[in-house]
């Protein structure tokens, strides 16, 4: 069996080819359309096969991910789908639209800017940079929904229980994400069973698609944490940060048919399937690889956590996003 694939630009085949199928024989060919959007698998029976770029959730850590798809976007890879949970939604569509190097490191900047002014919090400052997004100023709605760009996927929670829904919209919402982080360390996950729903938000979605008009709220829903003050909505329903359901929408792309993954993680450990932190994603799902794209240390140690980070370890964390962006398209 002969396994036909594009050089990235000059760039040495990736790990993941080779993880793929290591006994074939790979011969490589250029491939160019638009720049590179996809890693085409020519199989004796033509199957083709796609690629998607998973970006997980992580708070001012998402900083890291920020400097792996600019690594990315500079090297030549471009995936046929990207999927952004809580942080990573903004970044995520940011790669959809082919921005990654003009967000840079400057959005994170911003984030950290914001949190220094008085009374605001992180659901002040995300609301506000999701509208920024969202203005006619800027390019990214523009771009985005270009023709022929990748899909979009920003996993949301919906609030289906109404008694819930008032509570996480409204000032009680403070307490009930308090008693939600404690739930979170000792992994009981009975309210999040009970009343959320996991739901997908999709450029190439009917139920639950993403529109210029929704997109941003779609954004800030994804990783609107209970505790936050500022409520989200999407097309007038309830939703609250995906983290809870889906810090990492991998088992997502792996049913939408997506082969490989790669996932974009903010910890050096092991890659979680939510906050709750007792399922761990395997390298292999379905029969699907997944690659993770993760640090080399615990990005504390640099001073960036999940609410505050200092401007060195802001500088720092994204610096080495993009070093190990590089690193996996060097394979």
């Amino acid at each position: 069996m002969e396994l036909t694939m594009p050089v990235l630009d000059g760039l040495a085949a990736t790990r993941a080819i080779r993880q793929i199928c290591p006994a074939a024989q790979i011969q490589m060919t250029l491939h160019q359309r638009a720049g590179l959007r996809k890693i085409i698998y020519e199989h004796s029976g033509g199957e083709t096969m796609s690629i998607a770029v998973v970006g997980c959730s992580g708070g001012m850590k998402g900083v890291f991910i920020q400097g792996v798809l600019n690594a990315l976007e500079t090297g030549g890879l471009y995936a046929d789908a990207y999927a952004g949970a809580s942080a990573s939604a903004l970044p995520a569509a940011g790669a959809v639209a082919k921005l990654c190097n003009f967000v840079g490191i400057d959005y994170w900047r911003k984030v950290q800017a914001l949190l220094k002014q008085p009374g605001n919090d992180l659901s002040h400052v995300m609301r506000i940079l999701s509208r920024e997004w969202a203005s006619p100023d800027e390019p990214f709605i523009r771009e985005l929904f270009q023709p022929e760009r990748a899909r979009l996927i920003i996993p949301v929670n919906y609030v289906k229980d109404p008694k819930a829904a008032t509570q996480t919209q409204s000032k009680g919402s403070r307490r009930l994400g308090r008693k939600l982080l404690l739930d979170i360390a000792r992994k009981t996950r009975a309210w999040v069973d009970v009343n959320l729903e996991l739901h997908l938000y999709d450029t190439h979605g009917e139920t639950h698609r993403i529109t210029p008009d929704n997109l941003m709220d779609a954004a800030y829903a994804s990783l609107r944490m209970l505790h936050w003050t500022v409520p989200a909505w999407i097309d007038g329903k309830p939703y609250v940060d995906a983290s809870y359901t889906c810090a990492c929408p991998v088992p997502e792309m792996v049913a939408l048919g997506y082969s490989p993954v790669i996932a974009i993680w903010t910890e050096a450990g092991p890659l979680y399937r939510d906050i709750f932190g007792d399922q761990i994603v395997p390298d292999v799902m379905d029969g699907v690889p997944i690659h993770v794209i993760r640090p080399d240390m615990d990005l504390t140690e640099i001073g960036v956590d999940f609410t505050q980070c200092s401007d060195e370890g802001l500088g720092a964390a994204f610096r080495h996003g993009e070093e190990k962006g590089r690193e996996f398209l060097a394979g």
